[in-house]
């Protein structure tokens, strides 16, 4: 199972009771075959439930203290990796309903306004990049237009469209090539279907 690792004796064992706990209610919660998520219809379902699940697993774990960042960094990643699994876009509000701590506090710690002189601020900033970045690579690997990703994009993270650039090229800018030079790449060249005397003079 993705959650688990062979000790080497045939023994598979949890990697952390955050994927444990993630597996128990995908199994008794949801009814579903740990060796049957990854099928699209599985899939969809835990991405439909993935925040009952989060909240499942808060209410089940030992939350570090506020002060430990390295601890709440180690906990994002572990985040990170289940929304990647089950095809949700991580975000620090879904985050803050895992560790308790409320976003606005994540904020506090983002602007300076308290912890100012730690690596709570850097830590979150990089937490909302690392989300923002998954939102815009979705955006990117999705055939058509998701209007409401494109909303979140500019409301959350505050992207902007832009046009795309159109560069002009002057006729002075395209390299001229003479009738004989012509003639000398299509003798080199695998057979075609054209009269070389159809060519037009200079």
């Amino acid at each position: 199972m993705a959650n688990t690792i062979d000790t080497g004796s045939g023994l598979e064992v949890y990697k952390n009771v955050i994927y444990r706990l993630s597996d128990e209610y995908i199994s008794d919660v949801l009814d579903i075959d740990i060796d049957e998520t990854k099928t699209a219809e599985n899939k969809k379902m835990i991405a439909e439930n993935f925040n009952d699940m989060i909240l499942y697993i808060s209410d089940r774990i030992d939350k570090p203290n506020h002060d430990d960042i390295e601890s709440l960094d180690c906990i994002f990643e572990i985040y990170k990796r289940l929304c990647v699994r089950y095809g949700v876009l991580p975000t620090l509000e879904t985050f803050s309903d895992l560790v308790g701590i409320h976003n606005s506090t994540f904020t506090d710690w983002l602007n300076g306004e308290y912890r100012r002189d730690s690596s709570h601020g850097k830590t979150v900033k990089k937490w909302k990049m690392e989300c923002r970045g998954k939102l815009i690579d979705s955006l990117h690997q999705q055939s058509g237009t998701n209007a409401n990703r494109i909303f979140i994009a500019k409301a959350a993270y505050g992207l902007v469209e832009t046009a795309p650039r159109q560069i002009e090229v002057s006729n002075s800018q395209i390299p001229k090539i003479s009738q004989e030079e012509i003639r000398q790449i299509a003798n080199q060249a695998e057979p075609i279907d054209i009269l070389l005397s159809e060519l037009p003079d200079e």
